[in-house]
């Protein structure tokens, strides 16, 4: 996605938000992936949320700017799929308590949408009390230079004698770090198997 900025009208101490937040899509959910810094020190796994409406949340949202809040808009899936907001119980914690990082690997959002429905739509970032701290546009092929490999060209497998010719590119990238880590395949093939 593009670069976190505070939420419009944010003047808080948390402005700071900064990292990265992936989207995969599996069936009818979403697949979360973020690893961010600068977050909320105070969601962590002691503090007590319940019944904090958006506490230490990090959500997409209906809204295509970040200008103002009326361009971001409120949580974001298909109201078809389900009446209940899927982004309700969706959270993050700090790596430790005192902390202001986080990272998040796999967390499966029951939208009902797809993933070309999610696109250049705003994610936004919640503090310990609900608050929109932070936000950004959800954007195609955005990782962290650095973290990345890939695979542009292909030869045929040894000892394959079928005709297909495959063609294309496949990239992993690196979520996350240690423990925490996960992969990311995009790809892009021609000439595979229908």
């Amino acid at each position: 996605g593009d670069t976190f900025k505070p939420y419009p009208g944010y003047t808080g101490t948390l402005s700071g938000v900064a990292g990265t937040v992936h989207l995969g899509q599996d069936s009818s959910a979403q697949t979360l992936f973020f690893d961010l810094a600068m977050v909320d020190p105070n969601c962590d796994n002691i503090t007590n949320v319940d019944g904090v409406a958006n506490a230490c949340g990090i959500h997409v949202h209906e809204g295509t700017s970040c200008d103002s809040a009326a361009g971001v808009g409120g949580h974001y899936w298909s109201s078809d799929f389900t009446a209940d907001d899927p982004w309700a119980t969706i959270r993050y914690f700090v790596s430790s308590s005192g902390a202001n990082t986080t990272i998040g690997q796999n967390v499966r959002v029951m939208t009902g949408a797809s993933l070309g429905d999610m696109e250049g739509r705003t994610v936004v970032v919640h503090d310990v009390k609900g608050a929109r701290i932070a936000c950004a546009l959800l954007n195609r092929g955005a990782f962290t230079a650095g973290k990345q490999l890939m695979v542009s060209s292909f030869a045929k497998y040894p000892g394959y004698e079928g005709n297909m010719v495959v063609a294309g590119s496949v990239r992993v990238d690196l979520i996350g770090t240690g423990s925490e880590a996960s992969q990311v395949l995009t790809f892009n093939l021609t000439g595979i198997d229908p």
